[in-house]
């Protein structure tokens, strides 16, 4: 009753060499990625789905139609990455999609969907507060 417009959102963040990083025994290929997706759309079609850069611009591409909501783009993994500063850091982790935010928007037009840059305003949503009738 308190909380009836939350929503939950869930990213696929997969582990990527990095240094200093210990060997991963596991890794998670395309294929069980997909499965994932589709599996994560089926059980609720209102989940947000979340892809970052960490994934190739190809396989991004083709998984943006089974339902994903959110993507990254121009992303920085350096620590203080986005701060003006000259001086180079190791990054977190390797980044596959390297496409601006504005390609990014090019290429998800181009699949037919509507790029929205924000979401989060009350005035998109109505009411923080709403009431609930009985």
């Amino acid at each position: 009753k308190k909380y009836w417009k939350s929503r939950y959102s869930i990213s696929f963040p997969r582990l990527r060499p990095c240094a200093g990083s210990a060997t991963i025994k596991s890794v998670m290929d395309d294929k069980q990625l997909l499965q994932l997706i589709c599996a994560y759309r089926l059980f609720n079609g209102e989940v947000e789905l979340s892809l970052s850069t960490r994934e190739s611009a190809t396989f991004r591409d083709n998984v943006i139609p089974l339902g994903i909501t959110s993507l990254s783009a121009g992303s920085s993994t350096q620590p203080g990455g986005y701060a003006k500063s000259s001086t180079k850091a190791l990054q977190q982790f390797e980044i596959s999609d390297e496409r601006s935010p504005a390609e990014m928007a090019k290429c998800v037009k181009k699949l037919g969907y509507e790029v929205v840059w924000k979401d989060w305003e009350q005035c998109l949503s109505g009411p923080l507060h709403a009431k609930i009738e009985r």
